[in-house]
């Protein structure tokens, strides 16, 4: 919710700058409103880029920690059917003995 009013907010300034350059400073500089107008449009455009890519940061985490959980279950399962697999010949061992 903060990014989204952060974001909000950015979109708003560039708004507010791409008007600012358009009415006021149109007769006296206009290259210094055009400016102006870029660069907050720009901040608000890499603010998107960024949420963009921290949320897919955010995603592929945790997928890798569900791989890692994952792949800690089916070791434990393989030790397990491991042990039972001995247990399993230790007995087939003493019954033919006797």
């Amino acid at each position: 919710m903060k990014q989204s009013l952060y974001g909000l907010l950015l979109l708003i300034l560039s708004i507010l700058s791409s008007w600012y350059s358009y009415t006021y400073l149109s007769g006296k500089s206009e290259l210094a409103g055009i400016f102006i107008s870029g660069a907050g449009f720009g901040i608000f455009l890499m603010f998107l880029k960024l949420k963009v890519k921290n949320s897919k940061i955010n995603l592929y985490k945790r997928e890798l920690e569900k791989e890692s959980v994952a792949s800690d279950e089916n070791i434990a399962k393989v030790k397990v059917l491991e042990s039972k697999i001995k247990v399993l010949e230790k007995a087939l061992e003493n019954a033919l003995q006797k």
